[in-house]
């Protein structure tokens, strides 16, 4: 994969300066990711943040207005970094089913690899989704920043798999809301095997939470298709 360049785009509403044009920012970037990891979203704020980074609150708030938009910000490239991902691992498959299969487990498996930008936790950021990802979705103005663009990543990945279900059967009636349903899965299952076991399915002999993740999406697909 040498020479490949990632470009995330994101919605310029999100951010007041885009941390990713500067040192500074990355740097805040790379040091909100270990902290939203470790400490979760309701212990976080800019002045911890801002101790991590080295820096000072008044220069995270130049990038941020909130801690909320921060999270967006997170996400939102997540989505789009994984989008690209996604786009390369099926890029050579003809398999509709194959194809399907192999971008769900792409999704699963979101780690660190050699595409991963030197000041991103791929790991971490994964984590960070898992835990927080309803938060972004969920919120009482969510009409407001739907049409700001907040979404647009996310709905792009969703938009994406639908377009994979609709090759695999023409004729499926709900594809967009199966695409939402498997990645929300995708990150749901993973938080139930860690912390609420009784919510999800148990294997005789577990694998690995995200293996038994890419399993049971796998068998959803196979069902339902």
């Amino acid at each position: 994969m040498e020479g490949v360049k990632i470009n995330v785009s994101i919605s310029e509403g999100i951010f007041i300066k885009n941390p990713l044009e500067t040192n500074l920012g990355k740097k805040v970037i790379s040091n909100a990711i270990e902290l939203f990891c470790d400490l979760g979203y309701e212990e976080f704020n800019f002045k911890k943040l801002a101790n991590k980074a080295e820096t000072t609150e008044a220069s995270v708030y130049r990038y941020f207005e909130n801690k909320f938009r921060l999270l967006v910000y997170l996400s939102e490239w997540y989505w789009d970094f994984m989008y690209f991902v996604m786009m390369l691992d099926i890029r050579n498959l003809k398999n509709p089913h194959k194809k399907l299969k192999q971008a769900i487990s792409t999704l699963v498996n979101s780690r660190n690899s050699i595409l991963t930008p030197k000041y991103i936790n791929q790991n971490k950021l994964h984590l960070i989704i898992i835990e927080n990802a309803s938060k972004v979705l969920h919120t009482k103005n969510v009409d407001e920043l739907n049409k700001e663009g907040y979404y647009r990543n996310y709905k792009k990945i969703v938009s994406q798999l639908s377009q994979l279900i609709m090759e695999i059967n023409s004729t499926y009636s709900f594809p967009v809301s199966l695409a939402s349903i498997l990645i929300e899965q995708s990150l749901n299952n993973e938080y139930y095997i860690e912390h609420l076991p009784n919510l999800t399915d148990k294997f005789e002999k577990p694998p690995s939470p995200a293996d038994q993740t890419v399993c049971m999406l796998e068998y959803l697909i196979d069902r339902l298709m």
